[in-house]
């Protein structure tokens, strides 16, 4: 395979490393984070601070955008370069031409390299919304691949075997399921492992949908005779949706391009039980704060609405600014009071039959705001269920102990008395 040129670890951009204090490292390895491989060396290499570690993170820019879900990863990277270390954004301009198989059931359709390039150059600037310029390189893969002939292919493809490759769970179920497999898609974690080779890499950075093509690096570079790569894997943060937020389903993701008004409206339009997981994981809020509302939350202290608007306040905040976030606060709130419930709600009594909680759906249908539990759960699942003014998904349970305001359909309103 042709030589990478390197920038000398002797000479990067930036100052000299920062050794961080033990609570701000424990707190670095842990929080949002799902593993690190192998986590004694990194916390060794942080600590010391004895050289500078280059980390790397890819991005395929298969849309124009980036999500509230990819700063997660790119918190980590914020900070790595705030202590000195050398951060590398790998802009996947040949991987994103194959299409990443992960949590894939079906190939990703092949795009042109025009429509790659064009994206890519949207996400340049979202990077920096975070990650600091300073001690930071954006590099695209054409570095390398640009240079690739075919027998740089054959050797790259050499250092995996088919069953290796048939033992990621995409293609298990592909397998399983009798749907093809095409070459291009077994060699995306090649790519993406050679991408660790060709940067000399000391960590790569990654959610837990990229756990193989990680370690797949990792073991490419004790291969070829490299330091392998320390593997830090962060956590997934849930969509509008409560799965996984993506960028095949812009309808349900914050992204970082999204104005204050309509990031702070998403926002407050997340269920209760992904509260926990946004303000840990999607937000740089102090985890003394974040325990200090969970815990609250928790003994019923306070509000869940309450709780959101300071959620939705914070994450405006980050992404814009304060004054942008009390705007978009007010707007809301004005928002609210105009789409308010009529004064004039019907009640609906239902018998607690000794249950602490109902289902949602289960409520729709015993209350008789919907004929049958498929149309319950088909209005649920199209966003036009609230409880209390908060969007109900098919998760959502519904306490006996309280009077909850349903609104069922967009002009649609029911008072729920439990007896």
């Amino acid at each position: 395979m042709p030589p990478i040129p390197r920038p000398s670890r002797g000479d990067p951009p930036g100052g000299p490393v920062v050794c961080p204090n033990e609570g701000e490292l424990q707190e670095f390895l842990t929080r949002a984070v799902s593993q690190v491989v192998v986590r004694e060396d990194l916390e060794r290499a942080l600590r010391s601070g004895e050289r500078r570690l280059r980390i790397k993170q890819g991005f395929d820019p298969t849309t124009k955008n980036l999500h509230i879900g990819h700063a997660v990863g790119l918190r980590k990277l914020k900070k790595l370069a705030e202590w000195g270390h050398e951060i590398v954004l790998i802009i996947g301009d040949w991987t994103t031409q194959i299409g990443d198989p992960t949590d894939r059931d079906l190939t990703r359709p092949t795009k042109s390299r025009d429509e790659v390039l064009e994206n890519a150059r949207t996400y340049l600037d979202q990077f920096h919304l975070i990650v600091p310029r300073e001690n930071t390189r954006v590099v695209f893969q054409d570095e390398w691949y640009g240079k690739f002939g075919l027998r740089d292919v054959i050797e790259l493809a050499s250092r995996a075997t088919v069953q290796q490759m048939l033992a990621r769970e995409e293609f298990r179920k592909r397998q399983a399921a009798g749907t093809a497999i095409p070459i291009k898609d077994i060699l995306y974690p090649l790519l993406q492992a050679y991408d660790s080779v060709a940067i000399e890499a000391d960590v790569e950075v990654g959610g837990t949908d990229q756990l193989f093509n990680i370690l797949a690096g990792r073991e490419m570079q004790e291969q070829v005779g490299q330091r392998p790569q320390s593997v830090f894997i962060t956590h997934l943060l849930e969509g509008l949706d409560g799965e996984k937020m993506s960028k095949s389903k812009p309808a349900t993701g914050v992204w970082l391009t999204d104005p204050p008004n309509e990031m702070f409206g998403k926002t407050m339009s997340i269920a209760d039980a992904l509260m926990p997981h946004w303000f840990e994981w999607g937000t740089e809020m102090p985890m003394a704060e974040v325990r200090d509302i969970l815990d609250a939350l928790a003994r019923k202290e306070l509000h869940p609405r309450e709780a959101k608007v300071r959620l939705a306040t914070r994450i405006v905040s980050e992404f814009h600014s304060a004054a942008a976030a009390e705007e978009a606060a007010r707007a809301f709130a004005r928002q609210f009071r105009e789409k308010q419930a009529p004064e004039a709600i019907p009640d609906v009594r239902l018998s607690r039959d000794g249950e602490k909680t109902l289902p949602i759906v289960d409520l729709l249908v015993r209350a008789k705001l919907q004929p049958s539990k498929n149309a319950a759960r088909r209005l649920v699942e199209q966003r036009g269920v609230r409880v209390d003014d908060v969007v109900a998904d098919l998760t959502t349970t519904v306490a006996t102990d309280t009077d909850p305001l349903i609104r069922y359909g967009p002009r649609s309103y029911a008072r729920i008395r439990w007896i």
